[in-house]
């Protein structure tokens, strides 16, 4: 595994405080299988050097881990849900901290209904509707 510490450090970089707590919601690696050649870390850090440079992933510095590897996790981690516990841990910490309570968790039931509003097929059916019901309205209206 590359060492993190023997390449350059950026503003984007992770503290060992933050480390600690994004640490536990990384999936952790297979048992099974090549070992890893990067640390999640440093895949971290590379996520996080393009979100505040703005940069394109083919233009990632040499220093960091390969861009078709940083886009493979960030990919990976956004389909298992791995971006919203993130969000939602961090959201927490900054919460307590400045000593406010944690917000409730969506019920599972909420969560299911939430997530079937997001589809597209579910949007492109409500549009349709709408354009349905508003040109039957338009056309009911007398214009004398």
């Amino acid at each position: 595994m590359v060492n993190p510490s023997s390449t350059k450090t950026y503003p984007s970089d992770l503290r060992n405080e933050e480390w600690a707590l994004l640490d536990p919601l990384i999936p952790k690696a297979r048992k099974a299988g090549r070992p890893e050649k990067y640390s999640k870390r440093a895949i971290l850090n590379a996520i996080f050097y393009l979100v505040r440079s703005g940069c394109a992933w083919r233009m990632l510095p040499n220093d960091l881990p390969p861009w078709k590897l940083v886009w493979h996790y960030f990919a990976h981690w956004k389909k298992q849900g791995v971006w919203a516990r993130l969000n939602d841990a961090l959201r927490d910490a900054v919460r307590l901290q400045a000593g406010k309570k944690r917000p409730p968790r969506l019920r599972s039931l909420m969560r299911k209904v939430c997530e079937q509003l997001s589809k597209v097929e579910f949007v492109d059916t409500m549009l349709a509707r709408r354009w349905q019901d508003e040109s039957d309205t338009f056309w009911s209206i007398p214009w004398d």
